[in-house]
């Protein structure tokens, strides 16, 4: 591990992925801008992810592992890599995505020359398969440029892409925010955090490229139950409320926001208008199964 302070860490959370993490180094290995540190975290996988990461981390002094004798689930371990980050900027990347040579350069430029009411840069998205191909584009449209925390907000919960969330940022001020919680979407929520506090930067060229399998974390975890165990193994088995919860950790983030007191009622005013209000039919259809969750258990209990 170079024990030389970074302009910019990479965090790199993983679990079991073999398949497509080589690639993913490769390409961050292979960026234009080369003042980096790679932390890669693994979360307790039981196949060759750690022999991977550990013949990178010799082959390379920018890149450093760092395991997990569990697996204590994907928002501990993201947030395991922003607490081990030295460098002023901070980036997550994912063991099956790729970033093109230009990613952290154009990025890093928003961010070192401009204002730093610019909290966040990132660049447009193509979509890859199994094989590298390119197989379509993501318009992300979260360009947030307005000149207010609710009008910031209103269009990124209009838009809830998650994309961003690989952007790179302002490292002290991610360190300000709840980062990835323990929930479903918290990476929206996350992104609505900064949001409360600055601008988005999309660097016009498509250097992000997203991938598309059988494996993602959406696609392994089809139901919001599956999912939040994702997040937490710790909440396995237990009723999930995702939309509720959400529109509860939006309103918290908009309340605690360090900003004046017509400015958060505006804000709360753009949660519930862009997000409780459209998602009310699925918070609905959450509060149904969760009481038919409630019966059958309650009957399985009197059957025994």
């Amino acid at each position: 591990m170079d024990s030389r302070v970074p302009e910019v860490s990479i965090g790199l959370p993983v679990y079991n992925g073999e398949r497509f993490l080589a690639r993913a180094i490769d390409a961050l290995l292979a960026q234009e801008f080369t003042d980096f540190e790679l932390i890669v975290a693994d979360n307790a996988s039981t196949d060759s992810t750690l022999e991977i990461a550990d013949r990178y981390a010799a082959l390379d002094p920018r890149v450093s592992v760092h395991r997990s004798a569990e697996n204590r689930g994907a928002a501990w371990n993201f947030n395991r890599t922003l607490d081990l980050a030295r460098g002023r900027f901070f980036k997550w990347a994912a063991y099956d995505d790729l970033c093109a040579p230009g990613f952290v350069a154009r990025c890093h430029e928003v961010l070192a020359s401009g204002s730093d009411s610019v909290v966040l840069a990132y660049p447009r998205t193509l979509v890859i398969d199994d094989d590298d191909e390119v197989v379509g584009e993501w318009d992300d449209g979260l360009d947030l440029t307005e000149p207010t925390a609710h009008e910031r907000l209103a269009h990124l919960l209009r838009r809830p892409e998650f994309h961003a969330v690989f952007g790179l940022i302002r490292t002290d001020v991610l360190r300000q925010t709840g980062a990835i919680g323990p929930f479903v979407a918290s990476d929206v929520a996350l992104l609505a955090e900064l949001a409360l506090v600055g601008t988005f930067h999309e660097v016009p060229e498509p250097l992000f490229l997203r991938r598309f399998h059988a494996d993602t974390s959406v696609n392994a975890n089809p139901d919001y139950a599956d999912r939040a165990a994702w997040f937490d193994p710790a909440r396995s088995g237990q009723l999930t409320f995702a939309m509720a919860r959400m529109t509860w950790e939006l309103l918290k983030r908009v309340w605690a926001a360090d900003l004046p007191a017509a400015e958060r009622l505006r804000c709360t005013v753009s949660v519930t208008r862009h997000w409780t209000i459209p998602h009310g039919r699925e918070a609905g259809g959450e509060v149904k199964l969760a009481l038919r969750q409630v019966v059958a258990r309650a009957r399985r209990r009197v059957s025994s």
